[in-house]
């Protein structure tokens, strides 16, 4: 076993996976797998394979793939192109013999004829142009004269309507102020609603914190909603477990997906993400922020406490 395969086993086991779980969420054969471990790539379809999977690997554990290819650089085989055999990189070509060239006469004929049918089709074409533009000119000066006659009447028309228009805008002007005042009103209402609102909102506060992990309480809230969005091209294993070891979540969770996790009813929930540069934590709509730099520490530990019952005996 080489200290590469020994370090992704040890990653694996603290995650509690086992090599069928690991074949779940990468794909990978679990003969594959425990060839990594084993440090046997003889069992791999090639070398870009090896590296492929050892790749998939340490994003499914939770390792960081870049620092792990650089420490264990000499137990992972180099990507080589494959050489392409020389009799498989030649091709054949045939030669084609051409006909002679018949007599320049007949050659010249064909041409001839296709000229003489291009000239016939646009004299044709100049003299329906011709035809159609003369029509065209006369149907243009009778339209201008009808619609000239017909904007003196819709002129006449609207100055009839807007006479009738301020009479009967006049008559609903005392309507219009009644049906402000209550509009105005009801505006008020609704204001000191939201107010009442913004008052009783959830509160999220961190209590400690340390290098990779933190502890936060959630306090005036009537629910306990988690989402877990996933932001970068990278993978990124996420898992959701509460005091008592229970999980609600533990998978990979890919780019453009949001997990969204109903945990009114628990009281601590630990929150570990292998990859937190990629996965966006929100607790009630709340971005929740890492304990840490997660370009420094790329795994983070974030722990909740919430007090439902303090938040439903308010209510």
């Amino acid at each position: 076993m080489t200290e590469l395969g020994k370090r992704l086993k040890e990653a694996r086991i603290e995650k509690g996976l086992s090599l069928e779980d690991l074949q779940k969420e990468t794909k990978i054969q679990k003969r594959y797998l425990a060839g990594i471990e084993e440090g046997n790539y003889d069992l791999m379809p090639g070398k870009f394979y090896v590296r492929a999977f050892i790749k998939q690997y340490c994003e499914a554990v939770g390792l960081n793939v870049e620092q792990t290819f650089e420490q264990y650089h000499a137990d992972i085989p180099s990507a080589q192109h494959q050489v392409v055999p020389e009799e498989l990189s030649r091709v054949k070509t045939r030669t084609k013999e051409v006909a002679p060239k018949n007599s320049k006469v007949l050659d010249a004929l064909p041409k001839a004829i296709i000229a003489a049918v291009v000239v016939g089709v646009l004299v044709l074409g100049w003299v329906i142009a011709l035809y159609i533009n003369k029509d065209d000119k006369e149907q243009a000066n009778s339209n201008d004269s009808k619609v000239e006659s017909q904007s003196e009447q819709s002129s006449d028309a609207q100055k009839e309507d807007s006479n009738d228009d301020s009479e009967q805008a006049s008559t609903k002007t005392d309507d219009n102020k009644e049906a402000e005042k209550k509009e105005d009103a009801k505006k008020e209402e609704e204001k000191e609603k939201e107010s009442d609102k913004d008052e009783s909102k959830s509160k999220l506060t961190a209590v400690e914190g340390a290098a990779n992990a933190g502890t936060y309480k959630l306090e005036g809230a009537d629910e306990f909603k988690l989402e877990l969005t996933a932001t970068a091209t990278t993978p990124s294993w996420v898992g959701v477990t509460n005091g008592k070891g229970n999980s609600f979540f533990s998978s990979m969770l890919q780019k453009g997906k949001t997990e969204t996790i109903d945990l009114t009813n628990e009281q601590e929930v630990k929150i570990r993400v292998g990859f937190a540069p990629g996965v966006e934590v929100k607790v009630n709509g709340e971005v929740v922020q890492y304990p840490s730099d997660p370009k420094q520490n790329v795994t983070q530990n974030v722990f909740i406490q919430y007090d439902g019952s303090e938040a439903n005996s308010e209510s």
